[in-house]
């Protein structure tokens, strides 16, 4: 009976190790990113005499499918990525893929803007070595990006996202958090969609795309995922014209039945002073 037990224990702890084993394994990738997909921005902390600070933009592509992720990284050696998909632990075959990694050993450069802005004109992926495993922690699927040393750089990736006009994701490690949406979209409209928690700053780029800012050490501890529902430019226009129209609709349809009230009322006059005309007729008679 004792062997039995001891059996069945062994038995549960081989169950139980090889299903953590099967929760982590690492991503191998086919080879390094195109440069030119991303936009590497040197973002500068304006409330600290304008230097460089660890910063995570999020640019939503046009087709809203796709998520391009480009991280400001200064004397780091691991970067923790949560896929928006990762809340139930979904495990898709590619979680991330255009990898590119422009960055140097934080003990070999100085994180100035200078150095950030040489990066971000480099043609040429670093030769740093890393690895990505994929694990699945408290039901979320989460990357881990290591690096042998510390290093300062950019780091950039694409994600996949929902087909919708909804992004969501968890708070990443940085300081300051961006989301660029596509041209043409906007929020802010509490009929059409808005941003919560609500965000630090509200712009637009050059080419015209509302972009938004969280500052980190301003949100609450409570404050973990970020949620930006958006919708088109001219949404809240067409909603209007199309509430003027029905409106509108509305206004003849009442009128029209006015106007018909009123014949028939003129008709049921006219139907009973015919029906006295013949009762007089007929007392006369």
């Amino acid at each position: 009976m004792r062997t039995k037990c001891i059996f069945m224990l062994l038995a549960l702890l081989v169950v139980f190790m090889s299903g953590c084993i099967d929760q982590k394994k690492q991503i191998i990738l086919d080879g390094p990113g195109n440069i030119s997909n991303y936009e590497f921005e040197v973002f500068l902390d304006e409330w600290d005499n304008k230097i460089p600070a660890n910063t995570t933009t999020y640019y939503i592509l046009e087709d809203k499918t796709e998520v391009q992720v480009v991280s400001i990284v200064i004397n780091s050696s691991k970067l923790e990525i949560i896929p928006p998909d990762s809340l139930g632990g979904s495990s898709n075959e590619d979680p991330i893929k255009n990898f590119v990694l422009l960055a140097e050993p934080a003990n070999e450069t100085v994180a100035s803007s200078s150095t950030f802005m040489r990066l971000s004109n480099s043609s040429n992926v670093s030769a740093l070595n890393y690895t990505l495993t994929q694990e699945i922690a408290q039901n979320m699927k989460v990357i881990n990006l290591e690096f042998e040393e510390p290093v300062t750089g950019f780091i950039a990736y694409t994600l996949n996202i929902p087909g919708t006009q909804s992004f969501a994701f968890m708070k990443p490690d940085s300081e300051f958090i961006r989301v660029v949406l596509p041209k043409g979209f906007i929020t802010g409209n509490r009929i059409f969609g808005i941003a919560r928690p609500d965000s630090y700053d509200t712009s637009f780029d050059e080419e015209g795309r509302q972009t938004l800012l969280w500052i980190s050490s301003k949100m609450g501890e409570r404050e973990e995922a970020i949620q930006v529902k958006y919708y088109a430019e001219s949404a809240p226009m067409y909603f209007f014209a199309a509430i003027v129209a029905l409106l509108f609709g509305v206004v003849m349809v009442l009128s029209r039945y006015s106007r018909s009230k009123k014949e028939l009322e003129s008709v049921r006059g006219i139907f009973e002073l015919e029906k006295e005309y013949e009762k007089k007729g007929r007392r006369k008679k």
